[in-house]
């Protein structure tokens, strides 16, 4: 197709002219075949010109394809078409699952130890006496849920959701905040199953590095200007860095997010590991902000539930989602986790847990630190480790029987040094072992051969 006609032809199937109408116009004209691989979009300013559209419009919409998998751009060939939209998969999720896959040791991901879960026997006996059982109608938050999570809530929420997991959370907040086509500021590195959620609700990630106390505000304060729909972060024991924000952090965050219209999601997929209660932004920005806390890695896998806090607004977006499926979490389920949270034995039990994962994670650190690593990582359970190659660190301890993950799951852009991710609550289990493993990796990386057992 010539230049002239293809630009004709976007043209008027557009009949909105901005960013995320143009770009779902070309994604159904490449899905149906009239625009096949291989041809060569019309430059940015040019297709500007036609559709008397800003350049910097067409740009995002072109971001938005390119996000989407269906254009390429290449240095001196312009923007190709590679191909219709494929069915979206959470990529990085599948990598994780299969890194570990088969492994004898996984020490990637983030798997708990069963043996230092809370007893579910009475758990699940006293849930299921819960006078509402079975009803139909079912329930944002069940009244003991809602009881037992207010008191340590780290701000006011005015309403709850319980929904299957923390990422089930994420899905929703990020699928009722965004649209396709809208920027949505990301913490960098950041756990990967976010970067897949906001890939398939269509949104462009704009990566916001992290820095010493946090995701660096001073480039979030430049990436406002280009009007992002939603931040998501994590404040506490983050994934992958084991790092929290500082209070100085907090201040100057939400100085900067109280001038705009930004849904702030606070992403807290281990809770119950801070002592001293959940650090957020919620207290300064109560309008603004979304809290996911997910309780599967204290409380168990089979027990699905994370509870999101918010606004009324947030929530109640997030509750007509769930509406239309019969995705609603089980009362025996959501009073399940209030006993949990009220009985004292349980609470013991979890507060014995979260004392034993926060002595391995520094247990491990340490042992790394002595090896010669330069480890930031001070809470949560992810370890962050520097190496000289992700990749032949990986393939080294694969070979060991030893599962990680490289730490470009973890990125949107390009980074050095390369990392890996440990979890410091699993690798503690035989600390010595595991960080002699991977300083002999590291130091095969750098091609002077192992050095095992021996301090780097």
């Amino acid at each position: 197709m010539e230049p002239d006609e293809l630009r004709r032809l976007i043209a008027t199937r557009t009949p909105l002219h901005n960013a995320s109408v143009l770009a779902r116009t070309v994604l159904e004209l490449i899905a149906s075949g009239e625009i096949p691989p291989g041809t060569r979009l019309p430059t940015i300013r040019a297709l500007a010109h036609e559709l008397r559209m800003s350049p910097s419009a067409v740009a995002q919409a072109w971001r938005v394809l390119a996000d989407r998998r269906v254009v390429e751009t290449r240095r001196r060939g312009g923007t190709i078409v590679t191909g219709p939209p494929s069915v979206p998969r959470a990529s990085r999720l599948e990598r994780m699952l299969r890194a570990g896959a088969g492994m004898p040791v996984d020490l990637g991901n983030l798997n708990y130890d069963p043996e230092l879960l809370p007893d579910s026997r009475a758990a699940l006996l006293a849930a299921a006496g819960t006078p509402k059982l079975h009803l139909l109608e079912p329930e944002l938050i069940t009244p003991e849920l809602r009881d037992a999570v207010e008191p340590i809530w780290p701000f006011p929420a005015e309403d709850f959701l319980v929904v299957h997991g923390g990422m089930d959370g994420v899905d929703l907040a990020l699928g009722t905040s965004v649209k396709a086509g809208d920027r949505v500021m990301v913490e960098e590195p950041s756990f990967p199953r976010i970067f897949d959620i906001v890939e398939s609700v269509g949104a462009a990630p704009v990566s916001i590095p992290y820095g010493d106390g946090g995701p660096d505000l001073d480039i979030l304060e430049k990436a406002l200007a280009d009007k992002p729909s939603a931040f998501i972060y994590q404040p506490f024991g983050h994934v992958p860095l084991g790092r929290s924000v500082t209070p100085a952090w907090l201040e100057r965050a939400a100085s900067l997010l109280a001038e705009s219209s930004v849904t702030v999601i606070e992403v807290v997929i281990i809770p119950f590991l801070a002592e001293n209660g959940v650090p957020s932004l919620g207290p300064y920005l109560g309008r603004q902000i979304v809290q996911v806390q997910n309780f599967i890695f204290s409380h168990g896998s089979d027990s699905r539930v994370a509870v999101v806090g918010g606004t009324h607004h947030h929530v109640e977006r997030m509750w007509f989602k769930i509406t239309y499926s019969s995705r609603w979490v089980s009362r025996i389920l959501q009073n399940a986790l209030a006993f949990h949270l009220t009985d004292a034995g349980s609470v013991a039990a979890v507060a014995s847990s979260a004392a034993t994962y926060r002595r391995r994670h520094a247990d491990f650190v340490e042992a790394l630190r002595e090896r010669g690593f330069g480890i930031g990582s001070d809470s949560g359970i992810s370890v962050w480790v520097p190496v000289p190659d992700e990749h032949s660190v990986s393939t080294r301890l694969a070979r060991k029987g030893v599962s990680i993950l490289p730490g470009f799951l973890f990125r949107k852009q390009p980074a050095a040094p390369d990392h890996i991710h440990v979890n410091g609550g699993t690798a503690a289990q035989a600390t010595e072992y595991f960080a002699d493993a991977i300083a002999d990796a590291a130091d095969f990386a750098l091609g002077s051969g192992p050095r095992s057992r021996r301090r780097r």
